[in-house]
């Protein structure tokens, strides 16, 4: 009997391929790009998904729940990337229910719907948010990570719906907002209480089963110089001449590749289901004018650590400091680092 349910569930999704597809390249067309840290949603894309993902759960019964998320509420647990005065307003969650028969086990399905920026449009052979297909690929911006496993879930639960397939257990759906910067919509579902005996997140991982990940701490390093004029010969620092905080902070970037490669040959950093400690140089911002010596430098990291791992700001710090200790002028004027809570 239940060999039958699953054989016409199958079929459903073999028969409706191009409907599955379509639901995807729907959900790519809406332009849900997470906003900078100190930025806040651009368009009513995030909320045109989320009404899409809110009709189809109500299609197939769900009991639904929609709000926005007040980030001065949440609570703040280790890791959680909670951004206190960040502006999720127009951000929707979305959280679906349906209830079991009562005689299984519960599961969340849980997907995010923002996507990265994706940069440098003219680098694209295909519209990003296009949906387009070639070669059996389907190209355009979170048609892996997430958009792809959001219409999976859904779909999956669609045709399982149409099949009559009644469920022993609870399921309930989160689509949530704001994890490629702060995961504050899961959180958000988890402070409000939803729980389950199970949960998956269908990531794209190359069909692989993850169980563990890594801990994860994001931040920035300030490299210091002096402002001086670019096209007029400098004394040196000491006698008040310029210093090129880019050139500095080459040797902090350097550090931090450095330090990555430590890592990966450090037999405690080894773990069985996770890569290896991992500091990434992301965005650097430096320089005011082209004719001036920049005075400063920003640069942003984000840097992933496995359990053994007791500090991780502690060692970013320390390798920092003990390249800026070899050079004269960061010696005196020392980098800062500043780590997000």
């Amino acid at each position: 009997m239940l060999v039958d349910k699953e054989n016409s569930v199958l079929s459903l999704v073999d028969d409706n391929k191009e409907e599955i597809i379509e639901y995807l390249q729907k959900l790519i067309s809406f332009k849900t790009i997470t906003p900078p840290s100190n930025g806040k949603a651009e368009s009513d894309d995030y909320k045109g998904l989320q009404d899409f993902v809110h009709q189809s759960l109500t299609e197939m019964g769900f009991t639904l729940d929609m709000w926005e998320i007040d980030a001065s509420k949440l609570e703040s647990f280790p890791g959680s990337g909670v951004i206190s005065d960040r502006d999720l307003s127009n951000m929707p969650v979305v959280v679906g229910k349906l209830k079991g028969k009562g005689s299984g086990k519960s599961l969340i399905l849980n997907g995010h719907y923002d996507v990265v920026s994706p940069g440098e449009v003219e680098n694209w052979k295909h519209d990003p948010f296009g949906g387009e297909i070639e070669n059996n690929k389907l190209f355009g911006r979170g048609a892996c990570d997430m958009k792809g496993g959001i219409a999976a879930m859904l779909e999956a639960l669609k045709f399982i719906h149409k099949a009559g397939v009644k469920l022993n257990g609870d399921v309930t759906v989160e689509t949530v907002p704001d994890e490629e910067l702060t995961s504050m919509g899961t959180l958000a579902c988890c402070q409000k209480g939803y729980k389950a005996d199970a949960a998956i997140i269908p990531e794209p991982t190359d069909m692989n089963m993850l169980v563990a990940v890594r801990g994860s701490l994001n931040g920035k390093i300030t490299v210091f110089g002096r402002a001086g004029h670019a096209e007029t010969a400098q004394p040196h620092w000491k006698k008040g001449g310029a210093v090129n905080a880019i050139s500095k902070a080459m040797k902090i970037v350097q550090a931090l590749e450095e330090l990555t490669e430590e890592w990966r040959r450090e037999p405690d950093k080894q773990h069985k289901f996770l890569d290896p400690d991992i500091v990434m140089p992301t965005v650097i911002k430096g320089g005011k004018w082209r004719i001036m010596y920049p005075e400063k430098v920003e640069i942003e990291f984000n840097s992933d650590f496995v359990p053994s791992t007791a500090n991780m700001k502690e060692a970013i710090e320390e390798k920092i400091m003990s390249v800026a200790a070899t050079d004269p002028w960061m010696k005196e004027h020392p980098p800062k680092l500043e780590t997000n809570p």
